[in-house]
């Protein structure tokens, strides 16, 4: 393996911190400019190209994130509501560049469990580093990082970030209309309602008894940690309701382009809504995906799963009128608007 100095570090993403391999190591995989705009997911999934790897000791990195000046954009989202597509939408911008979903950056989403003496700091400049002059980079993270959007919008850079959401009716439609979702919903839902106790007491949330409540739960669960974030970081926070978005996709864009300081022409922007991303299942690019094949999808999940629909939305209700917390989250999401926040905040 290659021995990587904190020079050639600094001077591009090529070396990408994919994991721990040691408590003060970290294995780096070399990636072009092609290989970050194909990857869905920079985390394990890498390694099935079969990229060039080198060991890197932690103290190389903490000296090569001190050459760089922290500047990165963030997308935090719940999960499943087309943060991936809106990803690849800004990374279409000269001045944007796109890093999905880096594993290593789940890692902070439990401090306590961290295995060496990485910084949040050292590593969110670390992948904010970018190709070119000019640019700046747009981290979307995982929705269990959600967890440390409070942290990372603290930096001293006052970094913007986009939330992306759905509202409860969409979300549950969405999850139960697909069977790998509903599989993840039920693997997260554990620490998903240990996070939600933490937040909104450990007594307040009611046993879940079906399906719809458990996905009901988990929109809950991300969508509390990031109303709490929000309300500390509100004017620099824009919240994306993803089916508005598909509605006048145009008018989104522009917005969020105008949040990371990355205007464009409206010619531009039609031309990029009109191309082939929109059109492309976004973490499986080779599959068709658009707004109409959505709208069919949750109409499906609607005869399907109709049921466990509205148990999920009981469930809210109920969590709701007895909570205060819980009714303010859900008083918030009723009234974001896509268009209404881009005017608000930017």
């Amino acid at each position: 393996m290659p021995l990587l100095s904190e020079e050639e570090l600094s001077r591009s993403p090529r070396w990408f911190p994919l994991r721990f391999e040691s408590p003060e190591s970290l294995l780096m995989v070399d990636l072009d400019e092609e290989a970050y705009g194909r990857a869905s997911f920079l985390d394990e999934r890498l390694l099935r190209e079969d990229p060039p790897q080198a060991s890197c000791d932690l103290r190389i990195i903490a000296a090569a994130a001190l050459r760089l000046t922290p500047g990165a954009f963030y997308i935090f989202h719940i999960g499943h509501v087309g943060s991936t597509l809106i990803s690849r939408l800004i990374g279409a911008h000269e001045s944007l560049f796109s890093v999905r979903e880096p594993g290593l950056l789940r890692a902070f989403a439990d401090p306590a469990a961290l295995p060496s003496s990485l910084t949040l700091n050292s590593l969110l400049i670390l992948l904010g580093r970018t190709w070119h002059t000019g640019q700046r980079a747009v981290i979307k993270a995982t929705s269990i990082v959600n967890e440390a959007a409070e942290v990372i919008l603290g930096g001293i850079d006052r970094p913007v970030a986009v939330f992306v959401f759905a509202k409860p009716l969409n979300y549950l439609r969405g999850i139960l209309a697909g069977p790998n979702s509903r599989v993840e919903s039920r693997l997260l839902g554990p620490a998903r309602l240990r996070r939600l106790q933490r937040r909104i007491g450990t007594d307040a949330a009611p046993t879940l008894k079906s399906e719809g409540e458990q996905v009901a739960m988990s929109w809950l669960s991300e969508m509390t940690t990031l109303h709490q974030a929000s309300a500390r970081f509100e004017t620099r926070v824009l919240w994306i309701d993803f089916d508005e978005f598909l509605q006048d996709s145009v008018l989104g864009l522009n917005g969020i382009l105008r949040a990371f300081g990355a205007e464009s022409s409206a010619s531009d922007i039609e031309s990029l809504v009109a191309g082939p991303i929109m059109r492309q299942y976004s973490k499986a690019p080779e599959h068709a995906y658009d707004a109409a094949l959505r709208r069919e999808v949750l109409a499906s999940a609607d005869v399907q799963h109709g049921a466990e629909i509205k148990r999920g939305l009981d469930w809210l209700g109920q969590m709701a009128a007895a909570n205060p917390l819980v009714h303010e989250v859900l008083l918030g999401a009723r009234r974001r608007t896509a268009n209404g926040d881009i005017r608000r905040a930017f």
